[in-house]
């Protein structure tokens, strides 16, 4: 199960105190600044599959495109955040830092909001593998997966990531935030970046799931980021877990297709790789996988080319048509367990079962939202499941 959410209300202007970029920690700590002098992005689609994003923020004023909703969040257009956890990761991915808000790394690019869940509902394997294919229909350069799954593989999922693929996609997800030795779907689908969290002073953050399918890490811990204002009444909450690692690192992703725009996904995928800095023994490891990822050194470091995406299985026939049930699998079915029911959380899923044919997933612990050290705290009522707590500092 994945980290529990709390909520940080951080309120900006208060008696000269910081303003919501200057909280935001985790931009020093990838030089995001210093990237926007190359590139910010501009001209990339990051199709963030999530709770929804809230296109009342400013935050995000002009970032979002026409988007959708699947499963308990069909009907609509993508843009109710109920939760507020699909708000927060487009604002670290593509925030406008208007006003003094909140900065993304990539503040140029475009989002298109798909969500999968109203409300925290239960929603399905089969409503993010939709959310997926329809973003890929709909031009997304990156795709943000903010998901994770202790479970294996189910068919659906898999095929519409690969579907992804076959069409020049990067798509980025989250390990987990359960501290344990086990990478879970869609992050250990081979050609996935499976990203892991990291603390100030780059020490892993550990509650991080680890395991050999680790890519990269970054910030995980007190990330400042934009919630809708029915989550927390200031519009601004910090946030824990690889669910925000992951938002960052499909950030960097914008900025070096934008500022490589004819490179394919899987070069940009290695140049990610290649330019990420080493943070534990040299070379991968279970904990970092490459290294955390370094923007600037993604966008001007000389990185020879590759033929195809470094993570990805042997090539094997693209499909040319969108996924569907009658279809063969895109990887050996040995990847796949044809008797696995899933749970799904913002942040994290948990495998409790058997029968594909009605994969479940339920919205678990997820990505920490906790109250920042800031003048004003105010009490937020808590959702369905407790899934929400309060700290004061």
């Amino acid at each position: 199960m994945a980290a529990a959410i709390l909520i940080a209300m951080v309120v900006p202007g208060v008696a000269r105190a910081q303003t919501i970029e200057e909280q935001q920690w985790h931009l020093d700590a990838l030089g995001v600044q210093a990237a926007h002098a190359t590139t910010r992005g501009d001209g990339v689609v990051v199709a963030v599959v999530d709770s929804g994003v809230d296109d009342t923020r400013p935050d995000l004023a002009g970032a979002l495109l026409p988007g959708t909703g699947f499963g308990s969040a069909a009907g609509t257009d993508g843009t109710e955040d109920n939760d507020g956890h699909g708000t927060a990761m487009a604002t670290l991915i593509a925030g406008r830092a208007v006003d003094g808000g909140a900065l993304g790394v990539a503040p140029g690019a475009m989002i298109l909001p798909v969500s999968v869940g109203a409300d925290g509902d239960k929603f399905t394997t089969a409503s993010v593998a939709e959310g997926v294919t329809w973003a890929v229909d709909q031009g997304a350069d990156v795709i943000n997966l903010s998901l994770t799954s202790l479970a294996t593989l189910t068919p659906d999922l898999l095929r519409a990531v690969n579907y992804a693929f076959d069409h020049d996609i990067v798509v980025v997800a989250g390990t987990g935030n359960d501290g344990d030795e086990h990478v879970g779907a869609p992050a250990n689908i081979k050609g996935v970046i499976a990203v892991s969290g990291t603390v100030k002073g780059n020490g892993v953050w550990p509650e991080s799931n680890t395991g050999p399918e680790t890519v990269l890490a970054a910030p995980a811990q007190r990330i400042v980021t934009a919630v809708p204002l029915k989550v927390v009444d200031t519009g601004y909450a910090e946030v824990d877990g690889t669910s925000a690692a992951t938002a960052l690192v499909s950030g960097a992703a914008a900025l070096v297709r934008a500022r490589y725009p004819e490179m394919d996904a899987g070069n940009v995928v290695n140049r990610l790789i290649a330019t990420a800095t080493d943070l534990l023994a040299p070379g991968r490891d279970h904990a970092t996988g490459f290294g955390q990822v370094d923007p600037v050194a993604a966008l001007t470091a000389e990185v020879p080319p590759v033929e195809r995406n470094p993570l990805a299985p042997p090539p094997r026939t693209s499909t040319a048509v969108p996924p569907t049930s009658d279809q063969g699998l895109a990887v050996p079915p040995s990847d796949v367990d044809s008797g696995t029911r899933l749970l799904v959380a913002f942040g994290g899923l948990t495998a409790v079962g058997a029968v594909v044919a009605v994969v479940s997933l339920l919205l678990a612990r997820r990505t920490r939202i906790r109250r920042a050290p800031v003048p004003v705290v105010t009490e937020i009522p808590p959702p369905s499941d407790d899934f929400w707590r309060n700290d004061r500092f």
